[in-house]
């Protein structure tokens, strides 16, 4: 029997002893059983370190680092760090994975001789659909960028790598959206990435995460990432086409921001961030391809009408969804 590669699993843990177990459990129960399971322990105020130890304990298939917190992305480079397989995943510890995920995937790494292959997700508050028919699709770089950047496809717990082409990359520490950086980065080294759909991969929904808590400044980080994207893409000279792609993805997060912060003036009383949000839009506007929802009304409405007129628009949605039927 053929052995099977070493895949290494990278798990950054903090505060999910809730989680914990069904993560882990989900990874060592995987089918493909030659597995290097990295858990980090992120300076957790919870029980996850002893959990992570008790797993170590009872299964030599684990390593555990414990180190104060550096966030995910410091947990995730302490994590590769210790990398030693043929192949590289992600998970992270309140999410779980099917039973047959690294089997698979690494069938289709091998048979394809792919550097990277991309899996469907679940997401916990959503029913899930069964699938049987899915056929893997491979994409040009092109192809696989536009694709990520059109819907947001960055998070790097959805594909698995072969390590000799990121086992030297680091994630951007203090940033919240690290997984752009990655996935941008390390995407322009192949010609061709598989996407098979199959949702193997389980995301839980959690309304506390940072991406659902209240709107603050820390969430401007989101913009960095963005603009990092689009300077790549126009510097590495892509297609127009991907750029183009990119300038209307730059508008919409430049967008998003400028209408949460009507939503929540508090935050931004003295209207700074609103205007130099409003300049930015302007200075990309002409490049829009994509209509835009509200685009027009930022671009040409002054910024205190704008937000106006986005506030009452706000008052009358949830006036109509409290309506009883």
């Amino acid at each position: 029997m053929k052995q099977q590669p070493l895949i290494s699993v990278v798990v950054p843990v903090y505060n999910v002893e809730e989680y914990l177990n069904q993560c882990v459990d989900s990874i060592l129960d995987q089918t493909h059983k030659n597995l290097e399971v990295i858990l980090i322990n992120d300076g957790s105020k919870d029980n996850g370190g002893k959990i992570c130890d008790a797993y170590a304990e009872k299964d030599a298939r684990v390593k555990v680092i414990h180190q104060t917190n550096k966030g995910l992305s410091g947990a995730r480079n302490s994590g590769l760090e210790l990398v030693s397989g043929e192949y590289l995943a992600f998970v992270d510890s309140d999410d779980w994975i099917e039973p047959n995920m690294f089997s698979r995937l690494t069938e289709l790494l091998q048979e394809n001789n792919l550097d990277i292959v991309e899996c469907g997700i679940a997401k916990s508050n959503v029913k899930k659909q069964a699938k049987k028919d899915v056929q893997l699709t491979i994409e040009t770089y092109e192809e696989a960028l536009k694709r990520i950047i059109k819907n947001n496809q960055y998070s790097v717990w959805r594909r698995i790598y072969k390590t000799s082409l990121v086992k030297d990359y680091r994630f951007l520490e203090g940033k919240t959206s690290e997984d752009v950086y990655f996935t941008i980065d390390n995407l322009k080294k192949v010609d061709r990435i598989g996407v098979y759909l199959m949702p193997f991969y389980n995301y839980r929904y959690n309304p506390t995460s940072i991406t659902k808590s209240p709107y603050s400044l820390k969430k401007f980080d989101s913009l960095d990432a963005g603009f990092y994207l689009l300077n790549k893409v126009k510097t590495d000279g892509d297609a127009p086409e991907v750029v183009s792609i990119a300038y209307d993805h730059m508008l919409k997060k430049l967008l998003k921001h400028y209408k949460l912060l009507n939503y929540n003036p508090h935050v931004d009383p003295d209207y700074e961030h609103r205007k130099k949000l409003n300049t930015k839009i302007k200075e990309l506007y002409p490049h829009s391809k994509e209509p835009i929802p509200y685009l027009k009304l930022a671009v040409k409405l002054p910024i205190k009408l704008f937000e106006i007129f986005i506030r009452f628009n706000k008052l009358k949605h949830n006036l109509t969804n409290s309506k009883v039927g």
